[in-house]
């Protein structure tokens, strides 16, 4: 009786400590830090707004929403994520963006020109001369996202949410003449924009997705993710704010 109690008495302590093993392994492998690269092509535009309640704003706000479209950007940074627990990490990152917007492909019309430079003389109908044109306005900015990201699931395919905020400043802001000839070539001439925009914005984060297990250090995560700016890109009587949609596909490499 007295050696059934003490085997007894031994398998629960082994038991116990099989399970404090466990739990301390599972927790270990939980708090991990990882590092990843991302990239985001990027659905851009804008939503302009009547600043003043004039007449005159409303009206340019109709022709520029009949004249302007779309236009693809890109995100690309680093990040950093602390995974808190299996079903939540902290991420910070630094971005650099290009969003922003495009006026849409307008057809030139032009009678003879003589080009100063040589004394050559261009018909209309001439191929040197552009027969359309469509600019790109671009928003550089460097993007600092906070974010968390709730996990679900157990295999190696995970189902991820994410909600945040990035801090948005202006590097710079450009736009690009692209000119079309009538043989389909095109020439593109890039320079800054001549108005001063507002050099700090906010924008909430929201994104769904799925992280796909590689290995033990790596995994891919690929998300929708769509951003708002919070504030007016520029103050002047017809303002707007920049918005974007993209596929963003982050790999990271786990340190523990």
């Amino acid at each position: 009786m007295t050696r059934l109690t003490t085997i007894t008495a031994l398998l629960i302590s082994f038991a116990a400590f099989g399970q404090d093993s466990l739990n301390t392994k599972v927790n270990s492998e939980s708090k991990r830090l990882e590092f990843g690269l991302s990239i985001s092509p990027d659905y851009c535009y804008r939503t302009l707004k009547n600043n003043d309640g004039s007449t005159n704003a409303s009206a340019i706000i109709d022709i520029r929403d009949a004249n302007e479209t779309y236009k693809i950007g890109y995100s690309a940074g680093v990040n950093m994520c602390y995974t808190i627990s299996k079903k939540l990490g902290i991420e910070l990152g630094i971005q650099y963006s290009n969003k922003g917007y495009a006026q849409k492909r307008t057809e030139l019309t032009f009678g003879d020109l003589i080009d100063p430079r040589y004394g050559t003389v261009y018909t209309s109908s001439s191929s040197a001369v552009p027969a359309n044109f469509k600019l790109r306005y671009n928003h550089i900015y460097l993007d600092v996202p906070l974010r968390a990201i709730f996990c679900f699931g157990e295999k190696k395919i995970h189902f991820l949410a994410s909600v945040g905020l990035a801090a948005n400043f202006l590097l710079k802001a450009t736009q690009t003449l692209i000119l079309q000839d009538e043989n389909g070539d095109t020439k593109r001439e890039t320079s800054n924009q001549p108005y001063d925009f507002n050099t700090f914005n906010i924008s909430p984060t929201f994104s769904i997705g799925v992280d796909y297990i590689i290995s033990r250090k790596i995994n891919l995560q690929v998300e929708p993710t769509f951003r708002y700016g919070l504030l007016k890109f520029i103050d002047a009587p017809v303002t707007g704010y920049l918005w974007n949609a993209g596929l963003n596909f982050t790999c990271y490499y786990t340190l523990k």
